[in-house]
Order: C-alpha cells, then structure tokens, then sequence
C-alpha cells in the first residue's frame, strides 16, 4: 500500500512540476536548438506571466497531494461569498483580459476562514453576539484615547466574531468631499447572527484620473501606493511606508532567493555635503510587471555594513524615468520631486532584465553634486551606463 501511494504521489509531483514548467512556455513558434537561442528569443520576444488561473491550477495541484498525505488541504475547498458592484467589476474584468490577472477570481477564492470563530460558537459554546459587544466596548474605549490602531484591531474582532458569510465591495460618491467623480470603496458584511456591518476601506476610485488610491498621500490602504487602472500602473508615493526602514543590501538579497524577482540592480556611490550618498537604479520583472525604480539614500560618513537611510524631504530630487523593450515603452513615470520613483506594469508579458533599457533623470542640487555623480557613473565598475547632462539636469540611459 505504502509503495502505491508513494507511486501516486511521483505522479502527482511530476504533474505540478510539468504545470509550473508550461506556465514560463517560450512565446516564441518555434523551439530553440540550443541554450543560446532560448535566451534570445526569450529576450526579443518576452515570455508570459503567470495568470491567475494558471496559479490557482497550481495551488490545486499542491493541495491535492497535501490532502493526499494529511487529509486536509492546505486551502479549503469553501470560499466567502464575495461580489462587487458594476463599476468595481468593470474595472477588474478589464485587467483580466489585458493582463490575466484576474482579481475576482482571486477574491472569489479566498480561503474559507470562519473556522475560528465557527469554533469558538459551536465547541465552546460562546455567544458570538455577547464576544462581539466586548470587542466593540473595548473598541470605544481605544477610540476616546484617541489609540486608533488598537480601536481598529478590536473592530477588526468584532466583525470577524461575528463570522462572515458574504462580502459585498461597492463604491459610494464623496462628491462632498474630494469632488464629481471620486468614490469611496464600501464593504457590506453579513454576518452569520443575522446583522449586517458596514466597513468604510478609505480606498477612494478616482475615475476622473483613473486612479484606485487612498483619502490622504499614503496611498491605498495607507501602504504608500497607487494604482493606475487605465495604464495598468503600480507606483509608489512619497510616504510610502518603507521609507522608514532606510535601505540595504540584504533586501536585494531576499528578493533574489524568491521566485517573484527577476531584476538588474546598479548602485551609484558618491559624497556629497558631508554625506555619503547612493542613487540605486532597478529594472526588470516583479511578480507579473515589468518595472523599474529609482531610489535616492544617504548616510554618515565612514557608517559600517550597507544600510543607508532614505532621503528626506530635504533631499529629494526631481527624477523622471522611462523603460523599454527596444523601441517599445513599457512604462513611464513623469518628472516630479521624489526620493523613490517607481513603476510596475501589470502585463502578460515578461521581459528578461538585460532586455530592458532604463532611461531615467535626476535633477541635481548644485554643480559639486553634478560633478560627484556624474563621475561616480563614469568610474562604475560595470560600466553600462551612459548620460547626457543638460544644466543641472543628468540623463542617464541603461
């Protein structure tokens, strides 16, 4: 018995691996003779990203076998009943066909998570109704000192508690408060003892700049993004949040033992004012976007290790970027005061890194600044950059 399960298991490993392996095909017509050929071809012609189906095909697979050996799979089989409004739905259906990123599938498929609170009813014998009173008593009592995080936590308790059997996302005018055409996203929940939960989310659908964002600069959800839904764009806003934790290698680091990173990274070193400075450029694939960024860091002289601080505001800079594959422009980001510049475009097409061409500017403070960075280019030691310089304004191409 225990040699056919083994047999069967082969057979079903061998299958997820031949699933993930078909999701990376080439593009391309025709086969490669040879490993040289493969990397061009995937260079001129791309390869395709990952689409939600193809994921969940392969989270199925390796659920099956998990099952096979526990029995329980890793995500269960039940999902929240979850819809969204015509103009919500209009919005993701266009990214599905464009990109095959497919959001309602993904929402749609959230693992069923009740089991807690379904527990917490049923074997303990807890009135979920009387639980969910003292979460929100306690929430009140956050909330009138003023401790927000703490309040929202215990809401966050309340309404999970209450144990959710259907979500419905819908957009609400704020003509009020921020003007025609801005929408704040809703959130009905109804819940399992027969009450209903209204959550406002702050995400605001701007349809007058095509944008899904937040009520202040922080970006939606308040983790410092923003997203272009009409170019299908991901990009980053001044405050975003990891700006408080500086820069260093070991991120890079990290991301390259994931399977969700494939990008190029230079770093251009150089002093200036009493600081050590590091303009770092990045181009290449992030999850299923091509994309590219631009970051400005500094630190105290002679400091140890590779960790630098952001820039602050005193020391952004006006940058600009633009990245390609040959003569087409993947994505653009115009000129504007930042100390990271980023830009992810969801696509269904992947370009490899060294592909790529990375057109960026910065505007430099004064000469002395002009003169350290433009040196710190020419004296890299990959020396696979090269730039114009127009006033105080340096152009860089890579």
């Amino acid at each position: 018995m225990k040699k056919i399960q083994r047999i069967i298991a082969l057979i079903l490993s061998l299958t997820i691996g031949f699933s993930a392996l078909t999701v990376s095909a080439s593009a391309a017509d025709s086969k490669p003779q040879n490993f040289a050929e493969y990397r061009e071809m995937l260079e001129d012609g791309g390869y395709p990203a990952m689409t939600t189906k193809q994921f969940m095909g392969i989270v199925k697979a390796f659920n099956t076998v998990i099952r096979f050996f526990t029995g329980r799979g890793l995500i269960e089989q039940e999902h929240f009943n979850f819809t969204t409004d015509e103009m919500l739905t209009e919005i993701c259906n266009y990214m599905a066909e464009e990109t095959g990123l497919d959001l309602l599938m993904m929402l749609s498929r959230l693992p069923e998570s009740n089991q807690l609170s379904v527990f917490v009813n049923e074997t303990l014998k807890i009135d979920t109704t009387v639980l969910r009173k003292a979460f929100n008593d306690k929430r009140n009592e956050f909330d009138a000192q003023g401790n927000t995080t703490a309040a929202m936590v215990m809401y966050f308790l309340s309404v999970y508690f209450g144990t959710i059997d259907k979500c419905e996302a819908y957009c609400v005018p704020i003509e009020e408060e921020m003007g025609a055409g801005y929408y704040e996203i809703y959130l009905r929940l109804d819940l399992r003892d027969g009450t209903q939960e209204i959550v406002s989310t702050g995400v605001v659908l701007d349809t007058v700049n095509n944008l899904v964002t937040g009520k202040d600069d922080k970006g939606i959800l308040a983790i410092g993004f923003n997203f272009s839904y009409s170019e299908l764009l991901l990009y980053s806003q001044i405050n975003v949040w990891m700006r408080d934790f500086g820069f260093t290698f070991l991120y890079d680091l990290f991301s390259y033992t994931t399977p969700f990173f494939f990008y190029n990274t230079r770093r251009i070193k150089f002093d200036y004012d009493g600081l050590e400075w590091m303009i770092q450029v990045w181009k290449g694939n992030y999850l299923v976007s091509n994309g590219a960024e631009v970051g400005i860091y500094t630190r105290e002289p002679g400091s140890f290790g590779t960790y630098y601080n952001c820039a602050n505001n005193e020391q952004m800079m006006n940058m600009s970027m633009e990245l390609y594959h040959g003569d087409e422009l993947l994505m653009s980001r115009p000129k504007q005061l930042h100390w990271w510049l980023t830009g992810f475009k969801i696509t269904d097409t992947l370009y490899p890194a060294k592909s790529q061409t990375l057109k960026f500017s910065i505007e430099m403070k004064d000469e002395e600044m002009l003169n350290a960075f433009c040196n710190a280019v020419e004296n890299h030691y990959r020396g696979d950059m090269e730039y114009t310089v127009d006033g105080l304004t340096v152009n860089v191409v890579w």
